[in-house]
């Protein structure tokens, strides 16, 4: 079966047309969308509730309220017949023709970057900012993106792992542990993600506490905001993300109670203070002006939506851009006026290593 996918992959990026391969946390099935327009549909997120198929939002949807979404005209699994992907049309892809390009900052840089960020947090101008990095990783061979999903779906079994192709956009992967909002039947469920360890020997201290209750906190006021005060939620837990562990409260809503709030909920909790900061939208401005890389769909979100009675979607984390020779992996990190900058870049490090390890194999 795993060998079959990989061909599947492969024979799918190779044709260029748009897809997504994605399986979900716990689970053991994979699903295939592939669609056969080059178009991507864009849409407004506050109509989410209008649409189906794949949806995907960069970081700065946050702003523009703009999403695309990959509609399949084809949904298979891994059992799918090699025949049939073969006999797929191949199109022109102007993102194949492109080599990724996006600041990259030593350790240096990232350090002066973090000390210019506490100082502001010192001075209460944020109470919280995600510091990201792009980290670039030339390939020795040719990159393969079956192998790759291959690899996040042996050793990251608690993750939303996925692997997809937007023509004139790129190709992404990633393993992100972090639930944004899922729809199952009656019960609908966000969560607060904060606080991050490595998974050998985990002690929380009060800056990684703090910082999963600034989430939590920010959850309900963005619920209530919205009159949806029929919820529960549990936790803090840890819980594990590869070779990092992290806290998580999870929240628990019926799903009467957000119809017709949806584009709304998701408007106001996007970008979370996990993977931008607080207040919201002054931690946007900040990061648009200290970030000279574009995060692209990094800290975005993405997944599936009203597919079989189903939505899920979830935080993009643990991700990267590549093409056939390299990969620039997005990381980041939690800063509160208690940081420190070296501990911020070590926790960077950390993260990077679920991508970087697939990179050993290229």
């Amino acid at each position: 079966m795993q060998d079959n996918l990989k061909e599947i992959i492969r024979i799918l990026w190779s044709k260029g047309l748009p897809f997504v391969v994605y399986r979900l946390p716990e689970q053991q099935e994979v699903v295939i969308f592939v669609q056969y327009s080059t178009e991507i549909e864009e849409f407004n997120i506050e109509d989410i509730e209008s649409v189906s198929g794949f949806v995907m939002a960069p970081f700065e949807s946050a702003i523009t309220k703009r999403a695309s979404i990959l509609k399949p005209d084809l949904i298979l699994n891994s059992h799918a017949k090699l025949d049939e992907i073969k006999k797929l049309p191949s199109v022109q892809d102007h993102a194949k023709s492109r080599t990724l390009s996006n600041p990259t900052w030593i350790k240096e840089t990232y350090l002066e970057k973090a000390e210019t960020v506490l100082k502001d947090l010192k001075k209460n101008k944020l109470q919280k900012l995600v510091l990201s990095r792009v980290i670039e990783k030339k390939l020795k061979q040719t990159f393969d993106p079956g192998l790759a999903f291959s690899i996040l779906n042996a050793r990251y079994s608690h993750s939303f792992n996925y692997v997809f192709h937007l023509p004139s956009i790129g190709s992404w992967l990633g393993a992100t542990p972090e639930t944004f909002l899922r729809i199952i039947d009656d019960e609908a469920q966000t969560v607060a993600l904060a606080g991050t360890k490595p998974a050998n020997g985990i002690k929380w201290t009060l800056k990684e506490r703090r910082e999963q209750a600034i989430v939590t906190d920010f959850i309900v006021y963005q619920l209530e905001k919205l009159g949806i005060m029929n919820y529960s939620f549990k936790g803090p837990e840890t819980v594990l993300a590869g070779n990092v562990a992290h806290l998580s409260s999870a929240f628990q809503i019926p799903t009467s109670d957000i119809k017709d709030k949806a584009g709304k909920l998701i408007n106001s909790l996007h970008p979370t203070p996990a993977v931008c900061g607080l207040p919201q939208q002054e931690a946007f401005e900040y990061i648009m002006e200290i970030e000279d890389h574009d995060r692209k769909f990094y800290a975005g979100f993405l997944g599936s939506w009203q597919m079989n009675g189903h939505s899920d979607l979830f935080v993009n984390l643990r991700c990267a851009e590549f093409d056939s020779s390299k990969m620039h992996i997005f990381v980041g990190g939690g800063l509160t006026s208690s940081s420190v900058a070296e501990s911020e870049w070590d926790e960077t490090v950390h993260k990077s290593k679920t991508l970087l390890s697939i990179t050993e194999n290229f």
